[in-house]
């Protein structure tokens, strides 16, 4: 920068303009520079976050339909190349994977209720052999207060619980609204994601392709990859019930495939299920034969299984998996469960390729891409 009330031509240093800071060594300023921009980047994220939670009813809807609309336009293209008009090849795949959800839902259920009399009967005896102290009879004052406790507790519940499922039922009309159009418009709107995104980093038309068609690649294997370990979880937890003579076997499996879509904590779910049913309807021996069975599951054959199926997609270290899935748990709940790890994979395979573009480097100079240089 040059001094602009010299007369000789000479340039001044950040250490000439700012006295207090002569002396200080290079490495020390350099610290500095690099934690005000830390601050400033800090600040960035927290307003984003902050304004995303201000709608986050339509944020969340978003988030989800357009992750399965990553997954299920593969059956839209396929429906497309047999005549079926594209709108209406979206709107049938939305109708089967609501009617199979559905379908899931009624035999879990279902099976819960027809078994709930005998665990219920069982959890009950298990109770009343604690002994409990005997008690004295209540006075009147106490049972009225304790009926308009009760009173007040069901009546916050239900307008709570009216609450929740109104945004419940907003949310998801909201989601399968944005989904169909996803599904109906994916090309358009991924070539225009990707136009944006060349043009906002000015980058290469092709770098910004690469970055959507990597995070699409990404997202698609790690689905995949989830589908096969819980499928693989499912029938050995299935089958092992099935061989303990543990009821609701059908039930277990099915809890353990839709609870592997949440890496680590599903898995306590769905084994937690499956003991508190083996305990219920059998005994602790059960039980515990249960747990085993849950452990060797989620762990040996899991880890043997994972990397066949993530493959390249999921190149993280299941430290770093179990790290960013309990921090994106403690954030954001089931929704960071879920997406932590794949996010994760995404901005590391988006930063590979910003960097292989120069867009990282100081001179910000745009280099080929790897796809580029091979010719892809």
């Amino acid at each position: 920068m040059r001094d602009m009330g010299s007369t000789d031509g000479s340039t001044t240093t950040p250490a000439d303009e700012l006295p207090l800071l002569r002396g200080l060594p290079d490495w020390f300023r350099t610290l500095g520079e690099g934690a005000w921009l830390l601050v400033g980047m800090a600040l960035l994220a927290a307003i984003t976050l902050l304004l995303l939670a201000l709608i986050s009813d339509l944020v969340i809807p978003l988030i989800f339909a357009a992750i399965l609309a990553m997954i299920f336009v593969p059956l839209v293209d396929v429906l497309e190349r047999w005549r079926i008009p594209r709108w209406l090849g979206a709107v049938l795949v939305v109708l089967i994977a609501v009617a199979l959800m559905a379908f899931v839902a009624w035999i879990v259920v279902a099976g819960l209720v027809s078994r709930e009399p005998g665990i219920t009967r069982e959890a009950t005896a298990g109770l009343q052999a604690v002994p409990i102290a005997d008690l004295t009879e209540p006075s009147a004052e106490q049972l009225t207060a304790v009926a308009a406790d009760v009173v007040r507790l069901v009546v916050g519940g239900v307008l709570s619980g009216l609450g929740s499922v109104t945004v419940l039922i907003v949310g998801t009309v909201t989601g399968v609204f944005i989904l169909l159009f996803l599904m109906k418009d994916w090309r358009l709107i991924i070539d225009g994601t990707a136009e944006r995104i060349s043009s906002v980093l000015r980058l290469e038309p092709p770098v910004g392709r690469e970055i959507v068609s990597d995070v699409i690649h990404t997202f698609r294997s790690y689905t995949w990859g989830l589908t096969i370990v819980g499928a693989m979880n499912a029938v050995v937890t299935g089958l092992g019930a099935l061989a303990l003579g543990v009821p609701l076997a059908g039930s277990i499996a099915i809890v353990t495939f839709l609870t592997s879509y949440i890496p680590f904590f599903g898995a306590f779910v769905s084994g937690a299920f499956a003991v508190v049913i083996a305990f219920s309807a059998q005994n602790l021996s059960t039980a515990l034969a249960m747990l085993a069975i849950v452990l060797l599951s989620n762990n040996t054959l899991q880890n043997l299984l994972e990397p066949v199926a993530f493959g390249q997609a999921l190149r993280l270290h299941p430290l770093t998996v179990m790290l960013v899935t309990t921090a994106g748990t403690l954030l954001f709940g089931v929704l960071g469960a879920t997406l932590a790890a794949p996010v994760t994979a995404v901005t590391l395979r988006t930063v590979g390729t910003l960097g292989d573009a120069g867009l990282l480097s100081s001179g910000g100079r745009h280099l080929p891409t790897r796809r580029q240089v091979l010719g892809g």
